[in-house]
């Protein structure tokens, strides 16, 4: 009986863990890394439940780190002065947000809010750091990989901004001169 209820104490605590592992292996930011480095990391995340319309960070809040959608959605809204907020993404398990916090101290340029019942695995700058400077391979192999994240987000920014301007200017030579 003793045994069983042990068994199920740890048992689900480990269950618990390898759902953790299995979120960060599916996560392309940790793909370059071993077993044993991603077992490091393992160690160093927070996992956290948010409810339904729950603010995960708000537009304005400092930078302190990622974070990786376990179970749930959550909506990254922009705030623009004067008018609606924007919907910018819709995420879900699996998916990541807030990377830019490992690499700069800005404050967040959007919020992010909790769409239905939502767990989160939290990966933050300080621990990244104190980490980096006890194994830097690792540490590296972190901030290349989140640097091309970075690098490709842009990229895609970049590619619907020519779009839009390329919008913009088919419109404008359809507007006659002397509306202009």
């Amino acid at each position: 009986m003793i045994d069983t209820l042990w068994s199920n104490i740890f048992g689900h605590h480990q269950k618990n863990e390898q759902r953790v592992f299995d979120a960060l292996r599916a996560i392309h930011i940790f793909n370059e890394l071993s077993n044993r480095e991603l077992r490091t990391v393992q160690k160093l995340v927070y996992t956290r439940h948010y409810a339904d319309g729950e603010t995960i960070f708000s537009t304005g809040d400092p930078s302190l780190g990622m974070y990786i959608i376990k179970v749930g959605t959550v909506r990254i809204v922009r705030e623009i002065p004067g008018a609606e907020p924007k919907l910018i993404a819709e995420l879900t398990a699996g998916e990541f947000f807030g990377e830019m916090g490992l690499i700069d101290d800005s404050p967040r340029s959007a919020s992010a809010v909790a769409y239905g019942d939502t767990e989160t695995i939290g990966f933050f700058k300080p621990e990244l750091l104190n980490m980096s400077s006890r194994q830097p391979q690792l540490g590296l192999k972190i901030f290349l990989s989140v640097a091309k994240t970075l690098s490709a987000r842009l990229r895609q920014t970049h590619h619907e901004l020519d779009e839009i301007l390329q919008k913009r200017e088919k419109q404008q030579d359809v507007i006659p001169n002397y509306l202009r």
